[in-house]
Order: structure tokens, then sequence, then C-alpha cells
């Protein structure tokens, strides 16, 4: 192990957490307050089998803080073979510290390939409405490490967070002096990648890649991140298609946010008789297809087993479940779909 690491400190409590030990049946922590070294260690628990721990109900008069030390016990029977610790110590925080402190940040799905959206109020206290940006990984003995020194605005999108074990955000005024707190951390976020459900629908696709208008995007950059992936299953000679189109178009483009960051995606599947009719078609559509030719795209027609159209299937992008078998004439409401989805 490496060292211990402060994730989060109150007025009475702290809250650490140390790197895993491989092979590890539990570990030991204990404490004792700095600025004594001869102060003897107090044991916490030796039944720890997580790498984090929150010590609450501490009381340090003399604001020399405490200083802890972790150790794994590999083998029954067996005693710790060795500590690790930290060299700062860790203190808590005064009344006033909290009361000025910011708020935690709160965290959402990105709607992109393992990507979070990141937000907060504003703070009186930041100057030019700047913000210090820290994040850490989930995991084990994870420190705290600054992303944007002097952030403005109140909302970020962080991307490439392809940890399975997910994220923690925390921030302050930028600028601030090593008195001033950072927020409470947000809560943990795992950002969503393509899902192996998607991956298994979508795997015999040409080049892997679908369509959107003229372009070919990658299929992870289409569907990876999104919370649901709707199959539309249409053409041009029917009738009560050519009706609904506009109706989805609107709710797609009004509804869901103009960036990539959809917590939603459409991908249109032709029931056109030729490749004319479906460009043709397609060409007054905004969101993603299965090109024509594709096999994928009969492929998925029969998966979802269209017998008629048109036909708006939802499915869970996590899962590729199929959470509703024909929204069209429902509500197109992403939380009916999040309760549909549990």
């Amino acid at each position: 192990m490496s060292s211990v690491t402060l994730i989060h400190a109150e007025t009475n409590a702290l809250t650490i957490s140390w790197p895993e030990v491989k092979g590890a049946l539990r570990y030991s922590l204990q404490y004792r307050r700095a600025g004594d070294d001869s102060e003897d260690f107090k044991t916490l628990s030796d039944n720890l089998v997580a790498t984090q721990a929150k010590k609450k109900n501490l009381v340090d008069e003399a604001g020399t803080g405490f200083i802890f030390r972790v150790g794994a016990v590999v083998r029954d029977g067996e005693d710790v073979e060795s500590w690790v610790s930290h060299d700062d110590a860790y203190k808590l925080l005064s009344e006033e510290q909290i009361a000025n402190r910011m708020d935690a940040p709160r965290v959402s799905l990105g709607g992109s390939n393992h990507a979070v959206l990141v937000s907060w109020k504003a703070s009186p206290s930041a100057e030019n409405g700047q913000y210090e940006i820290q994040m850490r990984a989930n995991v084990g003995g994870s420190e705290w490490k600054t992303i944007a020194p002097s952030f403005s605005g109140t909302e970020v999108r962080k991307k490439n967070l392809a940890l399975k074990e997910g994220y923690q955000f925390r921030l302050r005024p930028a600028e601030s002096d090593a008195n001033t707190p950072f927020s409470p951390p947000s809560d943990v976020i795992v950002a969503l990648g393509l899902s192996e459900g998607m991956k298994r629908l979508f795997g015999s696709l040409d080049g892997g890649t679908l369509l959107k208008g003229n372009e070919k995007v990658p299929l992870e950059d289409a569907l990876g991140g999104k919370e649901f992936v709707l199959l539309y299953a249409s053409a041009s000679w029917c009738g009560p298609c050519r009706n609904f189109t506009p109706k989805l178009a609107q709710w797609y483009n009004n509804s869901l946010p103009a960036n990539n960051a959809k917590p939603a995606e459409v991908v249109f599947l032709s029931a056109d008789h030729n490749e004319s009719g479906f460009k043709q078609y397609y060409s007054h559509m905004p969101w993603l297809a299965v090109d024509y030719d594709d096999d994928t795209r009969e492929q998925l027609m029969a998966h979802i087993r269209v017998s008629g159209i048109p036909r708006l299937v939802v499915l869970d992008g996590k899962s590729g479940r199929i959470i509703e078998d024909n929204a069209i004439g429902k509500s197109l409401d992403i939380n009916r779909w999040r309760s549909l989805a549990k």
C-alpha cells in the first residue's frame, strides 16, 4: 500500500481511504492524535473489508489533527506485518468553515460515451465566478486531483471517465487560501459507456458505424453513454409514418439537449423498398440511422419483430432490454422510461 488519504472532513468526523491489498482478508485501522509521537495508536477496527472508513465523534481541542494507519491481514491467524500512514495530520473543520463552504456539486450522466455532467450553485465568494474543481476515482487510496484550477461557470462536462468504480467531485472558489475548505464530495457516479447489450445488438454493423446525416459515426460515439436507445421502424410510403415523423423530430429537437449530451438517441430502421426512398426520407430526420444496405437493419427489425409501422421501440441503453414495445401514441418521457427500466 502507498498511503492513507483524506476524502472528507467535518466538524467531528473524518472519512479516509487506503489502497486495496490484493489477497487481503481484512484491514486493521488505527489512529492517534498528531503532535505527540509518543502517543500509542488506538484500534478503530481490525475487521474492515472495505478500503474506506469514517471516524465519527472526534474532538480536537488542540487543533493538531489526527494520524491514521492501516494494515492488511492476508492470512488467518496472523497479525499485520506492515502499516501505511500519511505525513500531514488530518484536521477537523471549524463551524465557521462548515458554514462558509460550498454545497456538494450535483452529478448526472453526461449523455455521451463515458461522460458526466457536474453542476453547482454559484458562490458569492467566487471572484469573477471562477472555481477550482477536483476529482477522485472511487477506488481505495485515490487522491483528489485538480482538473480545473479556475473554471468559469456553474456546470462542466467531464469526458473519458471509463472507471467502473466511478468518480467523485468537489470544488471551492478559485484562488482560495489553504484554510478555505472544499465542498463535500459529490455522490459517486459511474459514467456510461457502450453497454454489452448495445454491442450485441449492433455488433454486425458494417465498419462499426451508424449514419448521422451524411456522416458515419463510430458506434461507441453514437450510442455510448445513452440511457435509452429508440429504434424507429418507418418508411416514406407509409402515411401514418409521415404523420408521426415530424412529431418525433419536434420532441427530439426540443425536448432533448441540443448538443451530443442527449440521454436518449433515436436510430432509424428503414422499411422502404429501395435505397433512394430511404435516402429521401432520412434526409428529413435529425437522428441516427442504420445504412440501408447494412444487414444489421433487417436483423434489428427482426429482433424487435416489426409487423407493422410506424414502430418506436425503447431499449434500455445499459442492457439492450426492451422496456417499451411501441412508444407511438404514448408520452415520450425520459423519467417514465427510467421508472420502467428499474
